[in-house]
């Protein structure tokens, strides 16, 4: 979920603010308030602004909470969240699918799984969608499950020297079908500062920004919306691309 209470995230929830909309496919309600931490944070990374700006600070927010307050969730709440981007109104006119999906999360599947084949079929229907390699790292073949899908932008982490993090998931994807080489890219996910819901993530370094608000934490799920960002200013420049020429812009110049 995501905390749009938070100065950075708008402090309210509607069509008329920065977090737009939204489900919670865990409490089957309207209201994607965060009750974990992590999407607060991501969401921010990608588009906040306040204090702290993401790195599309412009771009509106739908918030799909797929995952419970521990973190944990099930591949089919996911796939329906996902399919949900595709047609938000649900009203079988994917004209106004979202421009840009973020995934920070995954576990273990391969490229021809439901959860890597929900993806595919959201970028075919024309949604850019950027997925976290996972934190499996260093050891080779560990990218997880929907970074496995064929379309995605897969995403692992590097550290503020630009080395590629430890814990950053490797390629390649091998499975019964083939091998194909992942991830497609890095971006900064070691000791991001973003903004905090509640008293999440009480281990870390809380007061990176000086206030109690942001927090910063590691991983490819903090790297992710680097990317996801960055997808939504090449939308914004080029509203006519489509999900593979925003991946190969993206991929071709990092």
């Amino acid at each position: 979920g995501v905390d749009y209470t938070h100065p950075d995230l708008g402090g309210c929830f509607g069509i008329n603010c920065k977090v737009i909309g939204g489900y919670d496919f865990v409490n089957y309600d309207n209201d994607p308030m965060d009750d974990n931490g992590h999407g607060t944070h991501v969401a921010a990374t990608a588009a906040g602004n306040g204090i702290l700006k993401g790195v599309a600070p412009d771009a509106k927010i739908v918030a799909y909470k797929v995952l419970d307050s521990g973190g944990s969730g099930y591949w089919s709440t996911i796939i329906i969240s996902i399919d949900r981007s595709v047609d938000p109104n649900q009203d079988g006119d994917f004209s106004d699918h979202l421009d840009v999906i973020s995934l920070s999360l995954g576990s273990y599947g391969d490229p021809d799984d439901p959860q890597s084949k929900a993806i595919d079929n959201a970028v075919e229907a024309g949604v850019v969608a950027v997925v976290a390699a996972g934190n499996n790292g260093p050891a080779e073949g560990t990218i997880r499950s929907p970074g496995t899908a064929r379309k995605a932008i897969t995403v692992g982490a590097t550290d503020k020297q630009d080395v590629i993090a430890s814990f950053s998931s490797r390629g390649p994807v091998t499975w019964s079908n083939g091998v194909i080489i992942k991830p497609d890219l890095v971006a900064p996910g070691v000791a991001i500062c973003a903004a905090r819901w509640d008293g999440a993530f009480s281990y870390a370094n809380t007061r990176c920004n000086n206030d109690n608000n942001h927090v910063a934490i590691s991983g490819t799920s903090m790297a992710t919306p680097h990317v996801a960002g960055a997808a939504a200013l090449i939308k914004q420049a080029h509203s006519d691309w489509m999900p593979d020429e925003v991946k190969m812009a993206l991929r071709n110049t990092a």
